[in-house]
């Protein structure tokens, strides 16, 4: 891959046997340049992002709180008992609507397009 950095154009200098190389301006009548001198310009600032506003991340306003519930892990016996099971479905549908709320929310913040 090659890699290019702006120069002055007294300096540029083109060398094989590295991946950079220098890159000249030129004018309308193909002579060089300088683009890198004068005033540094301010620096572009991304916004933040929210949830009506677009900026690093705009954030989806998906309503999901606590975490998974760990101790279902102790329901995945060879026979697990009627509580064990319905422990289970309850874990189960309990991930499900949170990976739905979170999908959801991500279409609607313009992330993800479903098909």
């Amino acid at each position: 891959m090659k890699q290019y950095r702006l120069a002055d154009a007294s300096k540029a200098k083109v060398d094989v046997s590295t991946y950079i190389e220098d890159v000249l301006f030129v004018d309308g009548n193909d002579n060089p340049v300088n683009v890198t001198g004068g005033s540094a310009s301010t620096p572009y600032v991304l916004p933040a992002a929210a949830e009506n506003t677009l900026g690093g991340v705009k954030l989806a306003n998906a309503a999901i709180s606590g975490t998974a519930n760990v101790s279902v892990a102790a329901a995945a016996s060879t026979a697990p008992t009627k509580a064990e099971y319905d422990a289970l479905v309850t874990a189960y549908n309990d991930l499900a609507r949170r990976v739905n709320a979170l999908v959801a929310g991500l279409v609607a913040a313009g992330s993800v397009k479903t098909s």
